[in-house]
Order: structure tokens, then sequence, then C-alpha cells
């Protein structure tokens, strides 16, 4: 089995993973990864520090790896997305093939202990997996990050049992859907929102098939661009108006001293405020002992 390996170098581990995996158009469970070095941070001037440095080994011999498809690949001119669209269809799995990507997914849940059922979806829309059972939170994971590595894992081992390259897709108890609508309709409505104020807003973090849906959702409205920053896991969209004076996103406010974060638009506290007497002059307590009354006079 010819091997490969190459190193690759970061600010951290982590970073220097994630580059490698990048330039090498990789998934991380298609790599061996052994951390050389973790490197030293630099000091509090971003002065000094050396680098983590890591090593990534791989199967000259396996198939083509399935592409990254990240904002930098989202079509942009006209007709593209049709390509993209055929070209995503084409590496579905049809007929038998979608069969053994059920056999696939069943025997790998089953040697995770995870007591599911798998159910074949053949409608031409929607043509791909669906994994129904009793709490499968932790098989969807923070954010849906288990889901998309279970999608990988299930991909890659149908791709070798039918001899191409395929793409199944995979949804639990339909979280992706709803996470799929979700985020074309923050998308048009934050677009709505930058292209009436002209200020920009910045995302949450999201995974790289979430980034591509929000790209996709926005690219075809006019005075709208996207834009990914940041590094992953927390590499974000950008959606800016491209009219004249249209404004940044605006940097986040940092906590106030002490933990306290006033509510936006209130007056910050002050000295305590005094307060005057009564109206009508002194009120005894209860039981207490009061100005004098005409029989003690």
């Amino acid at each position: 089995m010819p091997l490969r390996g190459e190193e690759f170098t970061g600010r951290t581990a982590e970073e220097a993973i994630e580059r490698g995996l990048h330039q090498l158009g990789r998934k991380r469970g298609e790599v061996d990864i052994e951390i050389l070095d973790r490197g030293k941070p630099a000091n509090m001037l971003g002065l000094g520090g050396d680098d983590a440095r890591v090593m990534l080994t791989f199967d000259e011999a396996a198939s083509e790896p399935e592409p990254v498809v990240d904002e930098a690949e989202v079509p942009r001119r006209p007709g593209a997305r049709r390509e993209a669209d055929d070209a995503a269809e084409a590496s579905r799995p049809k007929g038998e093939e979608l069969a053994v990507a059920a056999a696939v997914l069943t025997e790998l849940l089953e040697k995770m202990g995870v007591q599911a059922d798998v159910e074949v979806s053949e409608d031409p829309e929607e043509a791909g997996l669906e994994v129904r059972g009793p709490d499968l939170g932790a098989l969807i994971g923070r954010g849906g990050e288990n889901l998309v590595a279970l999608q990988q894992i299930a991909s890659a081992s149908t791709s070798r049992r039918v001899g191409r390259t395929v793409h199944v897709p995979v949804d639990i108890e339909g979280y992706r859907r709803r996470r799929e609508q979700q985020l074309r309709e923050v998308a048009v409505r934050v677009a709505s929102r930058v292209k009436a104020t002209g200020q920009a807003v910045t995302l949450e973090p999201m995974l790289a098939y979430e980034r591509r849906i929000v790209h996709l959702a926005v690219q075809d409205q006019s005075g709208i661009r996207t834009e990914s920053v940041g590094i992953e896991p927390n590499r974000r969209i950008v959606i800016s108006s491209t009219a004249p004076g249209a404004r940044g996103p605006l940097a986040p406010r940092p906590p106030a001293p002490g933990g306290f974060r006033p509510r936006p638009g209130a007056a910050p506290y002050g000295p305590r405020r005094s307060f005057g007497p009564r109206p009508g002059g002194i009120r005894p307590r209860p039981g207490g002992v009061g100005p004098p009354t005409d029989r003690m006079r």
C-alpha cells in the first residue's frame, strides 16, 4: 500500500492540520495525523514563538477524495449553479448503490452500538438515507458535526464497494432538512436588513456545507455580497452591501468591568439617589414611639 506523508505548519497544531487537509483536498478520516511539534505561542506583544508542525500520511492508491466544497467554489456566473447541481446529482447513489449505502450505514451504526433504523429515500429530489431512532442527539453532535462525519464515512465506504465516487446524503430525524431551511431563512432576512441599513453583519460560525447554503441563498440578490472570515472551526460568513457608503460589520462590544453589562440605552449606574421626607410629616413605625398627642401635653 503506497503511503505518502507531508509536513505542514501553523500557529497551532489544529491550524496546521486544517491547512494540510485543505491543501491535500482530503478529509480528517482519510489521513493519519502525527503531531511533530506543538510549537510555542508568541508573547503578549506578538513576538517570538515557534510554529507547530504536523505530519499527514495518506494512501496514494485510495480513490479520489470527495472535493471540499466551500464558499470559494460557490457558482457565481450564470448557469454555473445548474452545472454544480448536475455534478452533485451525478455523484448521488442510485438504485442498487443506494441499497449498498444503507447496508454500509447499518453496519456502521451497529459497530458504534447505536440502535436505529436506516430508511432509504428514493425521492429524486431528496434521494438518500434517513436514520430514525430514540436518543440520537449524540449522533448529530454539536452543530451537526457528528452527522457530517458519519456522512463522510458512509460515502467513502460506499464508494469503495460500488467502484465509483458517490456522495451519500444522510439525515437524522430530519435534522439536516430543518437546519438547511433555517439557514436559508436567516440568510434572506439578514441580507434584507443589510440592504436596508448598509451595515454588514457577521453570522455565527458554520460548517463548510452550511456556509455554502448561505452563499447560494443570497447570491442572486443585487447589492449584496458574501465572504468568509476566520479559521476553522470558527469560520464565519459576513454579509455586506455593495452600495456606496456601506459599512463593515460592527466590532464586538467588550464586556463591562466586573462582568456587568448594562441594557442597551440604559444609563450607567451613578451615585445613590436620596429621597426627601414623606408628605404629611413623620409617620410612626408600627408599635414605635410617635409625636406627643394632646393627652400627653
